[in-house]
């Protein structure tokens, strides 16, 4: 008797277990198809007139945030996944602390039928967290990099060869010198300026600078912005050697080795030498592990020159950027190869500058004053492949080996 119950104990639990997996299959199944987007359709979300709103996703986010997953996590997953894995979705940071704006701004715009958002992020939203970073970056030539060619005026070297860019507000330059964020009549960035990924853009409420083209629009991550790669997004191509130069150089070739590549991550000071051997450009630039130094989001702290000015000035305090840069370098080498190397270049420069840089722009600034037509277009050209050379030479001299120069 005891045997005929257990067994029919055991049947029923089967059947039960059996429906249940069933059951649900079949649900993990339905959330599958409707997380795709792709086969089945988007339902919208439906909220009784005067109801309260109660989100369907468990997540509980700062102030209006949870609205905002539940509609782009279905309709714009590669977004939501880049937020849901940030830095910022640990700390409960969401998208409404962000992209909330009030009515009175001039680039906000109801979103969703429920408040106003502006798509453009200006940097004063990251400063209320980061308040210090955004400080120097708005001093930086990063920010500023719009307002700097519009600035350009006749006497600078390279007068007549940006002069044509501006005709048109640089718009050609946008996508690393960022451009005026113009709106369109309902208060949404128009097309012609947007997308806007360039660093120097120009948003509605007056503010210069993009946080997100080091970081990533939605990632927000540290690891990208130290990665070589977001910089040779601008800093590469004709008229801008310096990627080809650093991917060439010992520095470059060691950052290829991916076991050089550990630690991007590592929050403070992520690549000092014991825990990071590549020299990436943030590294040396912005990274404040060596002796002395603090972390900076003005790369030109460091440098002494300005070897991208034809005329390759010197700063002011040029003797304390030239020491904060041996700093870095003191992390792997000693402090005879350092001076050595900059005693060299600055020599070879000033060789240079004298011999070949100070008779080539005054032959072309000549023959370029009366020249038109035809003429002048290719004189210009000419003069952009001389000003390239001379820019490949001088960054080559400090940042490449000495010995493999194109004069």
């Amino acid at each position: 008797m005891n045997m005929n119950y257990a067994i029919h104990a055991f049947v029923a639990l089967l059947f039960i277990t059996g429906s249940c997996a069933v059951t649900c299959s079949a649900a993990e199944s339905n959330v599958s198809t409707q997380g795709t987007g792709v086969s089945a359709p988007r339902p919208s979300i439906p909220v009784p007139a005067g109801a309260a709103y109660v989100p369907t996703d468990p997540a509980k986010i700062e102030d209006k945030s949870d609205l905002c997953i539940d509609c782009h996590r279905r309709d714009t997953p590669g977004i939501f996944e880049e937020w849901a894995s940030s830095a910022h979705a640990r700390v409960d940071i969401g998208c409404h602390y962000c992209h909330a704006a009030s009515q009175a701004h001039k680039d906000s715009f109801l979103h969703a039928g429920r408040f106003y958002i502006r798509l453009a992020v200006p940097p004063f939203v990251c400063a209320r967290c980061h308040s210090d970073i955004v400080k120097e970056h708005l001093q930086s030539n990063h920010a500023n990099a719009l307002l700097n060619l519009e600035k350009i005026s006749g006497d600078h070297p390279g007068y007549a060869l940006i002069e044509p860019y501006g005709e048109d507000g640089f718009s050609e330059c946008q996508g690393c010198h960022g451009s005026r964020i113009q709106l369109r009549e309902d208060r949404r960035p128009a097309a012609e300026t947007w997308p806007n990924s360039g660093a120097g853009r120009i948003n509605q409420d007056k503010s210069h600078g993009n946080c997100a083209v080091c970081h990533g629009q939605h990632r927000f991550s540290s690891a990208s912005a130290r990665r070589p790669e977001a910089c040779l997004r601008c800093h590469d191509g004709r008229g801008y050697p310096e990627g080809s130069i650093y991917l060439r150089s010992e520095h470059g070739l060691t950052y290829a080795d991916e076991d050089s590549r550990r630690a991007l991550d590592r929050p403070g000071y992520y690549c000092d030498a014991r825990q990071f051997s590549a020299p990436t450009c943030a590294l040396c630039h912005l990274n404040g592990a060596a002796k002395g130094l603090n972390t900076t989001h003005d790369p030109a702290l460091r440098l002494d020159r300005d070897l991208m000015h034809p005329n390759a000035p010197a700063e002011e305090d040029g003797d304390i950027r030239r020491g904060r840069m041996k700093a870095v370098c003191l992390q792997c080498h000693g402090g005879t190869a350092i001076n050595g190397y900059f005693a060299d270049a600055d020599r070879k420069l000033e060789i240079f500058q004298k011999e070949v840089v100070g008779p080539g722009l005054s032959k072309y600034q000549k023959a370029l004053k009366n020249a038109t037509g035809s003429k002048r277009e290719g004189l210009l050209k000419e003069y952009a492949a001389f000003l390239a050379g001379v820019k490949r030479y001088r960054l080559t001299l400090y940042m490449g080996d000495h010995g493999r120069l194109e004069r």
